[in-house]
């Protein structure tokens, strides 16, 4: 059932991805032609600052969630409605205190802007951005609830549908008006209603939760969210200031346009990468479940199979976007909007590694592991933070992506595997780092070639030049690594699984 109900999650949020995907970029290109990449810089800009403003929340979503799988396994009701609604009742008091300091904040919002902005009305943008902020935790203990019991496909179709009519709808309202804060608005009146709507299924499916009875957390709980919840707020902060403060940096130092640049360089990469969430947060589930019921060598097992996919994901696509990211940029959003080189090789190698160590953090978080390493993150942001403002005076915009680099090496990529290794597996961590060189170099090598042939490529039509490049991209590093690891047992795990994928993706088992 744990396999049976990843698999659904991940076909499910697969086909929703390339969906709002495709959609996406439809929409860039319109808002781009529209508005300018100014707009651009701006929408960057205003959700880096409320995603600092969400560091309130503190981790208490996780650390909830991280408790709702054993009850739900276990089926033991009573415990899984104190926990939701205890969920409830403290979102419901962050709301309004994430108001309260976004309001605060606002009178600092021109500090970010190293020259101004002439994109008026810049207040009414900003508190439009904070209300549809506040609304995403409104009904977060539902989300947590239904993603914990790993049935997040059951809503994940209607936000398909929600997405294609936002999608659109904003589309026809940059044609017709070039309208920013209509734009903004039909967004937010979208989201309430997908809010509510999805709010009241979950409600439906887990009647239980609706009891007006007040159920309450037992000690032994209480005490490890109050354990968790500190520990996850220090990891939220590090996290934040390394992976979150870049475009905070990049307005206050260059300039609003770069913002706007460098967004189309993340939207690429963030539309990929919501690609690749469904296949990993699907596994993140079930890592979970599998956690709370299995044996260490199960678990231990499981792992490597997640270390090579996460390898060959993160590997292959990063090898991808080298040859491809550019002349896709000028393809699809036109001519004159690229960074420079050097800032697309430090972006991607931050890209890979964040990915390649996304198996180690993903059975840390589900493990419940917070708490022994709770001051890592504060460093490693000293060190991303204080590397990029240096850094940013000598190399410029690439100085700023090179502070996160030095960060997440010297610090997370050593604390974070013996925390795992030593705790949940029980074995020594030199296999982690043995594999972990040994991925690096295998990415180098394929790299290589399949740059070397790309750069052999010499069509003057642009689509059919990127056309041809992918063909070489998708295929040079999938048949290298399929070569190597096609004997493997994790290999053959995953074959396996690719086996229950197709009857499991029958039109008759999952439809939408």
């Amino acid at each position: 059932m744990r396999i049976q109900n990843s698999i659904k999650n991940m076909y499910v949020s697969i086909i929703t991805q390339i969906v709002i995907i495709i959609l996406g970029f439809l929409s860039r290109m319109v808002f781009i032609n529209s508005l300018g990449t100014e707009y651009l810089g701006v929408n960057g800009l205003l959700t880096s600052i409320l995603s600092m403003l969400s560091l309130v929340e503190g981790g208490i979503g996780t650390s909830i969630v991280y408790n709702l799988y054993k009850p739900l396994a276990e089926n033991d009701t009573n415990k899984v409605i104190a926990l939701v609604q205890l969920y409830k009742k403290l979102y419901g008091i962050l709301a309004i205190v994430i108001f309260i300091l976004s309001t605060v904040m606002y009178v600092a919002l021109g500090r970010f802007i190293k020259g101004g902005t002439t994109v008026p009305f810049i207040g009414v943008v900003y508190f439009i951005f904070v209300v549809k902020n506040v609304i995403s935790y409104l009904n977060a203990h539902k989300w947590s609830l239904i993603n914990a019991d790993q049935k997040g496909y059951i809503i994940a179709k209607y936000n398909l549908i929600f997405n294609i009519i936002t999608t659109l709808t904003k589309i026809v309202i940059l044609k017709l008006t070039k309208n920013y804060i209509l734009y903004l608005l039909i967004d937010l009146g979208i989201f309430m209603l997908q809010n509510i709507y999805n709010g009241k299924i979950v409600s439906d499916r887990y009647e239980y939760i609706n009891t007006k009875d007040n159920y309450h957390v037992d000690e032994d709980t209480k005490k490890n969210l109050v354990t968790n919840v500190k520990a996850i707020f220090l990891h939220n902060i590090g996290g934040y200031c390394v992976f979150g403060t870049d475009n905070l940096l990049i307005s206050t130092f260059i300039n609003i346009n770069t913002v706007g640049l460098y967004s189309n360089y993340t939207m690429v990469i963030s539309q990929l990468a919501s690609l690749l969430t469904p296949l990993l947060n699907g596994m993140g589930n079930s890592i979970g479940n599998l956690i709370a019921t299995e044996c260490k060598e199960k678990i231990y097992e499981i792992f490597n199979v997640m270390y090579l996919i996460n390898f060959w994901i993160y590997s292959f696509c990063a090898i991808s976007l080298y040859n491809l990211l550019e002349p896709f940029i000028d393809w699809c959003f036109g001519r004159g909007l690229l960074l420079d080189k050097l800032t697309l090789i430090v972006i991607l190698i931050n890209f890979y590694i964040s990915g390649l160590r996304n198996s180690i953090g993903t059975f840390k978080q589900k493990a419940g592991i917070y708490d022994k390493d709770k001051y890592q993150p504060l460093i490693e942001s000293a060190i991303n933070l204080v590397a990029s403002i240096i850094l940013v005076k000598y190399w410029g915009l690439s100085g700023i992506f090179m502070g996160t680099t030095i960060s997440s090496i010297l610090i997370p990529l050593r604390i974070q595997p013996k925390i795992v290794f030593k705790d949940v597996f029980n074995k020594p961590v030199k296999a982690y780092f043995k594999k972990y060189v040994y991925y690096i170099f295998l990415t180098i090598i394929a790299g290589i070639v399949t740059t070397n042939i790309c750069n052999l490529i010499d069509i003057a039509n642009d689509f059919m030049s990127l056309v041809v490049k992918g063909i070489v991209c998708v295929s040079i590093p999938n048949i290298i690594y399929l070569i190597i690891f096609y004997r493997s047992s994790e290999f053959k795990y995953i074959l396996s699984i690719i086996l229950k994928i197709a009857k499991v993706t029958k039109p008759k088992s999952v439809t939408l």
